[in-house]
Order: structure tokens, then C-alpha cells, then sequence
């Protein structure tokens, strides 16, 4: 099998999947208490179809790409925001203060940096210069949400969910796996024989998808107090 037979598999299984969790969000209306969520999957197979079009127009596909990772990240984001709420309706309590969000990701910025520091070439066209920024800083950006929610519920003791949980993991191993792969291209590690970081993003992509479709199926619970 050959490299673009490869990624083309990859590519196809991510849209089945992302198909199969939409249907089934829909089927189980699960849209009503996860909106981004669901919106976050039509996105997503727009986005395919898109960016697939945009490879034969080469001018437009950087331009493109880069409203792509920004829609996605951001969305990801919310996605975060939007598992925080749940989790503080299940666990019947009040909103973390601005204060405590403020602090901890205060710190989880510091890590997030210590962790990456940027490299920024100065010998590249400008398209390309805002995208190695770009790539960057929604990975940092990403990771310091995730951290922040993570540390949140872990200093509050706050009890998940197992349909919360299943796809703040999957996110979670998305978002680690995405700025480990950033942090690796941009220390000389982005040429073709280092194609299969680009395939580890993909595989680990597609186990979100897989703990997504457990927790889209995974039928929710009363609260309890």
C-alpha cells in the first residue's frame, strides 16, 4: 500500500465516522444538550468536502487551510466549554468562578510554554509564516482549555459522566497528540520521512471518533444530588 493509498483510507474512515456519530447525534437528539457538539460534526464533513475541492485550485488550499484549523480549533474549544456546563449539571453544582478559570489557566499557559517554545522561521513566504504561527499558538491554545477543565473537576472532585468523559478523552488525546506533532514539525521535523506524525494525528483523530461514538451512544442518566 502506498502512501497516498494510506492517507486516502484514513481520510475516508475519518468521513464514515464522522457521519456515523452526526446520524446517531441526530437519531438520539443529542443535539439538544451538546448544540456545539453537533454542530462541531457538520462542520467537520463541510470541511472535508471542502478542503477535497480545494486541492485542485493550489492558490486557494493555504488560504483555506488556514480558516479550516482556526474554525476547528475554536470549535474544540467550545466543545470543552460546552463539557464543562454538563459537567456542572451533573454534578449539581455552581460555575467555577472567573478567579479560580483565571488562575489555573494562568498556569496552564505556563506549561503549555515551558513545553513549546516557539520557533518562527524568518525564510518563508507570509502565507506560510501566519501558518507555522498559527499551528502553534491553536495547539497551545487548545492545550491550555483542555488542562484548565481537567484541573477544574480534578481540585473540585467533580464527578463525570461516563458520556462527558468518553469524549473529553477522545478530545483530549486529539489535542495532546496535535501539539506533540506541532511541537516535533517545527523542530526540523517536517519533511516527508516524518509523514507518519501527520499519520499519528490522523490515528489518533480517529480513536476520538471511535470513544465519540461510545458516548453518543451512551444513554444519560438522571442526576443525582
Amino acid at each position: 500500500m502506498t502512501l497516498d493509498s494510506i492517507d486516502l483510507a484514513l481520510w475516508l474512515l475519518a468521513v464514515l465516522l464522522e457521519g456515523a456519530i452526526l446520524a446517531i447525534v441526530l437519531w438520539r437528539r443529542t443535539y439538544r444538550t451538546l448544540p456545539v457538539f453537533a454542530c462541531f460534526l457538520g462542520w467537520c464533513l463541510l470541511s472535508d468536502a471542502g478542503m477535497a475541492a480545494m486541492q485542485r485550485i493550489p492558490n486557494a488550499y493555504l488560504p483555506a487551510t488556514l480558516v479550516n484549523m482556526t474554525v476547528d480549533a475554536l470549535f474544540q474549544i467550545a466543545i470543552l466549554a460546552e463539557i464543562g456546563r454538563a459537567v456542572v449539571r451533573y454534578n449539581r453544582t455552581a460555575p467555577p468562578s472567573r478567579v479560580i478559570l483565571f488562575l489555573l489557566g494562568g498556569l496552564a499557559a505556563v506549561v503549555a510554554m515551558l513545553l513549546n517554545w516557539w520557533r518562527v522561521p524568518g525564510d518563508r513566504p507570509l502565507l506560510n509564516l501566519i501558518y507555522i504561527v498559527l499551528l502553534q499558538f491553536l495547539a497551545t491554545l487548545r492545550l491550555v482549555f483542555l488542562l484548565t477543565l481537567v484541573w477544574w473537576t480534578s481540585l473540585f472532585k467533580l464527578r463525570w459522566h461516563p458520556r462527558e468523559l468518553r469524549m473529553v478523552t477522545g478530545l483530549g488525546l486529539y489535542i495532546l497528540v496535535t501539539f506533540l506533532v506541532v511541537v516535533l514539525h517545527t523542530r526540523n521535523m517536517a519533511s516527508m520521512q516524518y509523514h507518519w506524525l501527520d499519520q499519528l494525528l490522523v490515528a489518533s483523530y480517529l480513536s476520538a471518533l471511535c470513544l465519540w461514538i461510545l458516548a453518543t451512544t451512551t444513554k444519560v442518566a438522571e442526576q443525582t444530588s
